[in-house]
């Protein structure tokens, strides 16, 4: 379904409208991983240490923002402080990740792109992005606003929902 046949309007019901983002929202997320492929190099790194589709968006991550604590991606991934360490050492052992000690604070531990990697990836994260980059492009400053504004809200809801299933002992 294209954005141009959107059911949005003074005449759709949040129904309607709930039909079509949950379409387009599998549709998008399909899209987007099918469009920007991991490449060739990592996918063999990825195979000789049995990473799995977990392990890509730490590295997109790190790539995307740079050398960063293992706590401030997890903040970034939305996960536990020890599923994203064990991320972290798989993918320091598959040798795409280095970890290192925080010179100002040695309590924290660093991840950045193994230097070589850092290049195939760094274009992987521009790749896998353009879409994003693209559309926030495209929309006027007033619509990137109140787009934005729509995905914190959608991420409020699924962070609540997580939230209350985890309470629940439902994950």
């Amino acid at each position: 379904m294209s954005a141009t046949t959107a059911s949005t309007g003074p005449a759709a019901t949040i129904d309607q409208d709930l039909d079509e983002l949950s379409s387009l929202l599998w549709e998008t997320i399909r899209g987007l991983k099918q469009a920007s492929p991991p490449p060739q190099e990592l996918r063999d790194a990825a195979e000789r240490s049995s990473l799995g589709p977990r392990h890509m968006p730490a590295l997109l991550a790190v790539a995307a923002a740079g050398p960063l604590s293992v706590s401030e991606l997890a903040r970034r991934l939305g996960l536990g402080l020890s599923t994203t360490s064990a991320i972290v050492g798989q993918l320091s052992r598959a040798g795409l990740l280095e970890r290192a000690e925080d010179e100002t604070d040695r309590r924290r531990t660093i991840v950045r792109l193994h230097d070589d990697y850092g290049e195939a990836i760094g274009a992987w994260v521009v790749q896998a992005l353009a879409p994003l980059r693209g559309t926030l492009e495209r929309l006027s400053p007033d619509a990137r606003a109140k787009f934005m504004e729509g995905w914190r809200l959608l991420h409020e809801e699924a962070m609540r929902t997580a939230s209350a299933d985890e309470a629940r002992g439902d994950c």
